[in-house]
């Protein structure tokens, strides 16, 4: 079975391309402009909500635009 996702996996399959901080910043930009800045990290994300998220990291390019598809692509 597929691991649940949750703001965790964004997080840590973010940090295998960025730092920390990066990271941090771009996720927090991530969830504003998705409306979902009310998860906790372990949370586990509703379909709409991670796609939501994937979306977002899509737009944003670079290391975040292969998380974002990576994960959305789960939902193929």
């Amino acid at each position: 079975m597929a691991e649940p996702i949750t703001l965790n996996l964004f997080y840590s399959r973010l940090n295998e391309k960025i730092s920390v901080f990066n990271t941090r910043l771009l996720m927090q930009t991530v969830m504003i402009n998705s409306g979902l800045d009310k998860y906790n990290k372990e949370d586990v994300l509703g379909d709409e909500d991670a796609k939501a998220i994937c979306l977002e990291l899509i737009k944003q390019g670079g290391p975040a635009f292969q998380v974002g598809k990576d994960i959305y692509a789960r939902f193929q």
